[in-house]
């Protein structure tokens, strides 16, 4: 049975603590000179990517665009993204639901970006991070989140808009049934009021949900605002 060996200078880089801008350097030279061709030079990125604890900030970028070209320039069909591409995607990147790492995440959202029009299937896969982040407390999307929050913070609808944005329309969200799901899901992940930007999401992919505040259920108004204490002060009351 063969074995699945890295060469110089590969193989030097992942026995190392941290890779640097330096070790990046002598992959693009070396190891991927025209870049990431074969499932074998992504087994190679993957271990890379996995064996080094610590890397530097311009991995993230090499990770994502030559992944990124490899998947819709090297896979069939050449230059947009099909359903055993999603599957594939999945199959490496995704566990448990949860895509493993914010720099995979932003490969998702990159070849969402990419390749319109975007499969239902990976824009609902993006959207559940969402959903998990904030019912679940796991996946990328959760770092920087305390973990009682479940509320939608600014950055979570602009995240929102972002995946979506290939579905905008006129003042609509023209979408499939799996990525209308996923907005369901979102939504009742959400334990405080939603706020007016994802009631604007909804309102546009014609999501119809119970949006009174859990603070004003129940309650009353008076037409004629006259305070309590008027009913009880004895030198009011005739």
């Amino acid at each position: 049975m063969s074995e699945f060996r890295l060469s110089f200078p590969a193989c030097v880089i992942a026995g190392k603590n941290r890779l640097s801008a330096d070790d990046l350097l002598l992959l693009r030279k070396y190891t991927f000179p025209e870049g990431i061709r074969s499932s074998e030079d992504v087994i190679v990125m993957l271990a890379l990517d996995a064996l080094c604890p610590e890397k530097c900030p311009e991995w993230r970028d090499y990770f994502v665009e030559s992944l990124a070209g490899f998947i819709l320039n090297r896979c069939h069909p050449a230059g947009s993204l099909d359903t055993m591409n999603a599957v594939w995607f999945e199959q490496v990147f995704v566990e448990d639901g949860v895509v493993r790492s914010s720099h995979e995440l932003d490969l998702l959202l990159h070849l969402i970006d990419l390749a319109p029009p975007a499969l239902a299937s990976m824009t609902a896969l993006a959207l559940d991070q969402l959903a998990i982040a904030l019912a679940e407390g796991r996946g990328p999307l959760q770092k920087g989140r305390r973990p009682e929050h479940a509320d939608l913070a600014p950055d979570d609808i602009a995240y929102v808009r972002r995946v979506l944005r290939h579905a905008c329309n006129n003042g609509r969200l023209l979408l499939d049934e799996r990525e209308r799901a996923a907005l369901l899901r979102i939504d009742a992940a959400v334990k405080g009021i939603r706020a007016a930007g994802w009631l604007d999401i909804l309102r546009e992919a014609e999501i119809t949900v119970e949006c009174a505040s859990p603070t004003a259920q129940g309650s009353t108004t008076r037409w004629l605002q006259i305070p309590d204490s008027f009913f009880t002060d004895d030198h009011l009351v005739a």
